[in-house]
């Protein structure tokens, strides 16, 4: 494949938590947290990773905001690219804050593990809002797989979720892997530690393992410090 995929990291919102939330191990400090969408081009398509959280209604999933540029809808048109344009959403997992928005990409495959989407579907789960993402259709894989799109390729790593996946994409720079709420921030990897919201400690460090065997860079999914 001669044409590489370019990244643009977008923040969606914020978010304050407990480092700890977000850490493990970490303090219980208050800690402002973005949200971010990741938007992919090359090799004929226009693709996202996560749709961000749903609209803040001073209500729910509190300390939460977004400003009018950070719909991903504006934010979007502010790199020049319409919600009409994306063809491809992975979901690195289904929580409110990473797929709020699927409804505004009327022409993208919505790609996601089974695991995931048959989790959620049986019942109210905590941390998802169930009705608002099973309003969308979505294509489901099975496991870790490669080329789901030319140089694009998922790696099945529950843990924080029991359908987390990371999405491995090849650049110009080489590969690069999003690893959504795996390893949230950049202190995660520093510390090598996990998110501090997981259902079962042993199942996501074997996840990180898996990651981090991959070598190659890792962009976390609540931080923008090293996006510039």
């Amino acid at each position: 494949m001669n044409e590489k995929y370019v990244i643009h990291p977008i923040q969606v919102g914020t978010i304050i938590r407990k480092k700890s939330n977000m850490v493990y191990g970490g303090s219980a400090e208050k800690t402002v947290f973005p949200l971010i969408i990741f938007y992919v081009e090359g090799c004929g398509h226009k693709m996202l990773i996560d749709t961000g959280g749903s609209a803040p209604d001073g209500k729910h999933w509190l300390p939460y905001e977004r400003t009018e540029g950070e719909h991903p809808a504006n934010a979007l048109a502010s790199i020049g690219v319409s919600c009409e344009d994306i063809d491809t959403v992975f979901f690195t997992h289904l929580h409110w804050d990473h797929a709020g928005n699927n409804a505004i990409f009327p022409n993208a495959e919505l790609i996601v593990q089974r695991t995931e989407y048959e989790f959620i579907s049986a019942e109210d789960r905590p941390g998802f809002e169930r009705d608002l993402a099973m309003e969308s259709h979505y294509t489901l894989v099975n496991g870790s797989i490669n080329d789901v799109r030319p140089g694009v390729s998922v790696i099945l790593t529950p843990g924080h979720s029991v359908g987390s996946q990371c999405i491995k994409i090849e650049t110009n720079e080489g590969s690069v892997i999003m690893v959504g709420d795996l390893m949230p921030t950049y202190e995660n990897l520093v510390r090598n530690v996990p998110n501090g919201g997981y259902y079962d400690l042993a199942v996501i460090t074997e996840s990180m393992i898996r990651i981090r065997k991959q070598g190659v860079p890792i962009f976390p999914g609540h931080d923008m410090s090293k996006f510039g």
